[in-house]
C-alpha cells in the first residue's frame, strides 16, 4: 500500500473519532435516541481499522477470512500489541452483532463501548502511523 493510501485512511479512522468523541459525554438514554449513528459510527471504525490491517497483512503474502482474524494476526506479525489486538478482536464481535443483528442491542452495552473504542482505535492509529508500506 503506497504511503498516501495509508495516510488517508487514517485520516478517515481520525474523522470517525473525532465524530464518535461528542457521544462519550451523553447518558445512556441520549446514546439509546441517537443509536443508529452510534452503531453505525463504531461499525465503520472497525471495518476501516480491519481494512488497514487487511492491506498491510497481504503485503505479507498472508490472506484473512474475518476482521477479528486480521487484528489477531497482526499481533502475531508484530503490528499490534497483544493486548490491544484483544480488544480490537473483542470490537469486531460487537461490530458483527451490530451489522448482522445477531441479537438485541443492548444501550447500556452500546454506552460502555464509546470511551473505550476511543481510546482503542486512537491507540490503532498511532500504532499504525508507524507501519512501513511498500511503495
Amino acid at each position: 500500500m503506497a504511503r498516501d493510501v495509508l495516510l488517508r485512511k487514517l485520516a478517515y479512522l481520525r474523522r470517525l473519532l473525532r465524530d464518535l468523541a461528542p457521544f462519550a459525554q451523553m447518558s445512556r438514554d441520549e446514546i439509546e435516541k441517537q443509536h443508529y449513528t452510534v452503531e453505525r459510527i463504531l461499525e465503520l471504525l472497525v471495518g476501516a481499522a480491519a481494512d488497514l490491517t487487511f492491506h498491510i497483512l497481504a503485503e505479507r503474502g498472508l490472506t484473512l477470512t474475518s476482521d477479528r482474524e486480521s487484528f489477531r494476526l497482526a499481533a502475531q506479525e508484530g503490528l499490534l500489541p497483544g493486548d490491544l489486538a484483544e480488544r480490537l478482536q473483542q470490537a469486531a464481535g460487537m461490530r458483527n452483532i451490530l451489522v448482522h443483528l445477531y441479537e438485541t442491542i443492548d444501550y447500556a452495552v452500546l454506552h460502555a463501548s464509546i470511551a473505550p473504542a476511543l481510546h482503542d482505535f486512537a491507540l490503532f492509529v498511532a500504532v499504525a502511523e508507524q507501519w512501513e508500506t511498500s511503495e
